[in-house]
Formats: structure tokens, C-alpha cells, sequence
């Protein structure tokens, strides 16, 4: 029975690498990206907040802003004060610089959700929900990129993730998630609730 499977699998792996030849003269059309690939690489570029220097990170602030709203507070931040949210963004750093922990802090009473694992040596952008009610995470161009989160808010105040109806994480308050599992870069929605 073994055998039998090997064969075929062996007969699938060699009718895979057949190679077809259009006949001698004929025009071969260059095949045009695939439209997923092109929105796949347009929202890498979107959600890459990482910069090189102060001129990068007010550029990706800046078109930020342009997209989702909000307005710019400090040097690396956009607040959106009607929705309850402050988007905070890493500080330049340079190529050769490496750290042990990027991770921006999460403020006491905030629901911080975080672009990258909690131990990532490459930061990213952390978003922090201070307000109980239901978040569109796509409202603020979070959609589908978190892979952590932390619950810092007070007595038993709770917060949940979800993609569409599925629940992916749901925490009371001293709650640490250093990665999401099989939740990463899915949520759609943050519910923060009492």
C-alpha cells in the first residue's frame, strides 16, 4: 500500500514539471501580476510603520492621517480622541541597531493591541483603545495585523479581539498575550467592555 502511494505521488511530482512550449513564432504573453499578489504588497507597504529617520516617520504619520483621520500628537503619534484611540508609531532606528525588546509600553487603563510579537526585535506600531465599546480595527488601517496584545486596564475591565464573529482572544485586566497563535494578523474588531 506504501508503494503504491509513493508511485503516485512520484507520477504527480513528474507531471508538475512538464514544461508546455508555445510553437515556434507564436507571441508568449507576459503573464500580468496577480491581483492579490499586487494588494498583497500594497498593504505590506501600508502597515510597514518601522522608519529609517525623522523625515520617514512624518511621512508614514502624515499619509496615515491622509487615509484614516486622526490627528497628529508628539513626534510619533496620531490620536483619533472621537473613536477613543492613540496610534503610536516606533521611533526611527537605525539599520545596525538592534534591541533585545522594541515593544511600546502600554499605558495603565489603555487596551494595546501590537503589529509584532511583544519579543520582536523589529518594533512596530501598537494601537491603545481607553474607551468601552466596539472598534472597527479597519477604521484605523489595523486590520488583520495584530500579533499581541495587552490588557492594562483597571478592576475587572475587559477586552476582546475578534475576526468576523470568531473570537480570538478575550482578557479582564493584567492580561499579556506575547503572540496570538493562530489569531495572528486576524483581527478585525477590539471590544473593550467593564
Amino acid at each position: 500500500m506504501k508503494a503504491r502511494g509513493a508511485l503516485s505521488l512520484t507520477a504527480a511530482a513528474v507531471a508538475l514539471t512538464v514544461t508546455v512550449q508555445a510553437p515556434a513564432g507564436a507571441a508568449v504573453p507576459t503573464p500580468d501580476p496577480s491581483p492579490t499578489t499586487s494588494v498583497s504588497a500594497a498593504r505590506a507597504e501600508e502597515t510597514n510603520f518601522a522608519s529609517v529617520d525623522d523625515a520617514d516617520l512624518t511621512g508614514k504619520i502624515d499619509k496615515h492621517i491622509a487615509r484614516y483621520g486622526g490627528q497628529r500628537r508628539g513626534a510619533n503619534q496620531i490620536v483619533w480622541s472621537d473613536k477613543g484611540a492613540v496610534m503610536t508609531f516606533p521611533t526611527p532606528v537605525k539599520a545596525t541597531a538592534r534591541t533585545a525588546y522594541a515593544r511600546i509600553a502600554c499605558g495603565y487603563g489603555d487596551y494595546c493591541l501590537y503589529q509584532h510579537a511583544l519579543w520582536d526585535r523589529e518594533g512596530g506600531a501598537m494601537i491603545a483603545f481607553y474607551e468601552y465599546g466596539l472598534h472597527q480595527l479597519a477604521d484605523f488601517g489595523w486590520q488583520d495585523i495584530t500579533s499581541a496584545l495587552e490588557n492594562n486596564q483597571s478592576d475587572r475591565a475587559g477586552g476582546a479581539i475578534y475576526d468576523d464573529a470568531t473570537t480570538l482572544n478575550r482578557s479582564r485586566a493584567w492580561y499579556k498575550a506575547d503572540a496570538l497563535g493562530s489569531g495572528n494578523d486576524r483581527a478585525d474588531i477590539a471590544y473593550l467592555f467593564p
